[in-house]
């Protein structure tokens, strides 16, 4: 594996995502992402024994929406009218459970008066949204175009190329088919910037108040929260500026990504140094610091770093 060769790899890959071709990439990180978000819920709502028969919604729609995503993979059917019904569902279920969370810190004593405690100790408030990022990635992966090597020359990606966008089955709104037109072109910097720093902040809050929990008994557990404000920063600042998006936002989303990475491995020594170890796995990834959590970090690190290499959209050009 030459060096001439990952270069070549990805020159391509960054002019097919330039130009809207990396559906069946997308789908990937949908899939993955609905593993992870499905997998944590499942634990969380574990801990709280499931008191609530919405509770187990996001654990129904994790096999479904992985399934769909993982069908777009193979098929372009499947990716066009499939993955973005259960994507929808998926971001409606998460706004729903964010309504029960907040409906649960303000039934708890002295309600958000006593925010300070409450939001903390009770049911964690951002984290229903965060899974919001699953439902986000698939619909995204359904209007994109898939990728086909095959039909190009690297040396075809120097001058961008205009392909017919996709028309969604009974869509007749010509704003709505100008932006799935520019999000199968990769045209859509600005929104995935602006995206990335939106769930910048809601991973960097929940962080925040599950680390407060926890004391910030280590001073690894503030690297979430001191990263949070430049990465939204420079998604903020890539919505403005190409510069900020191209030089800016690339190295905080790699950041990002990596402070993820660091919080995943940490979070497993922890369970790793409670007792009984991975014997008592059961009760110590339920009861333990949440293990896939900061993957959703890298998520967000995902987002931004994609959003870099996206081009803008006709109206900022």
């Amino acid at each position: 594996m030459s060096i001439s060769w990952l270069r070549r790899e990805a020159q391509v890959a960054r002019a097919e995502v330039r130009q809207g071709r990396f559906q069946r990439s997308m789908a990937v990180l949908a899939a993955g992402a609905a593993i992870v978000s499905g997998f944590e819920t499942y634990m969380q709502h574990l801990r709280g024994a499931f008191r609530n028969r919405w509770m187990w919604t996001p654990i129904w729609l994790t096999p479904p929406m992985t399934a769909a995503a993982a069908a777009a993979i193979f098929s372009e059917k499947a990716a066009r009218k499939v993955l973005p019904i259960v994507s929808l569902a998926t971001l409606v279920d998460g706004a729903i459970g964010f309504f029960y969370h907040v409906r649960g810190v303000r039934r708890m004593p002295g309600g958000f008066k006593l925010g300070q405690y409450n939001i903390v100790m009770g049911p964690p408030i951002f984290a229903p949204l965060l899974m919001c990022i699953v439902g986000v990635l698939g619909t995204l992966a359904s209007f994109l175009r898939r990728e086909r090597l095959e039909d190009f020359e690297v040396a075809s990606y120097t001058t961008p190329r205009i392909f017919p966008a996709s028309r969604a089955a009974g869509s007749s709104h010509p704003r709505a088919e100008s932006l799935r037109a520019e999000i199968a072109h990769g045209r859509f910097q600005q929104g995935m910037a602006l995206l990335s720093a939106f769930f910048a902040v809601l991973a960097g809050g929940e962080a925040y108040f599950e680390h407060l929990r926890g004391s910030f008994n280590q001073r690894w557990m503030w690297t979430p929260v001191w990263v949070t404000p430049p990465m939204v920063a420079a998604g903020v600042g890539a919505i403005r500026s190409q510069q900020v998006a191209r030089k800016v936002l690339p190295a905080m989303s790699i950041v990002t990504f990596l402070d993820g990475m660091l919080g995943f491995l940490l979070h497993l020594r922890g369970i790793k140094r409670m007792p009984g170890h991975f014997t008592n796995l059961r009760f110590n990834i339920t009861m333990g610091p949440p293990l896939l959590a900061p993957l959703l970090f890298c998520a967000v690190g995902l987002l931004g770093f994609i959003a870099s290499l996206l081009r803008r959209e006709e109206s900022a050009t």
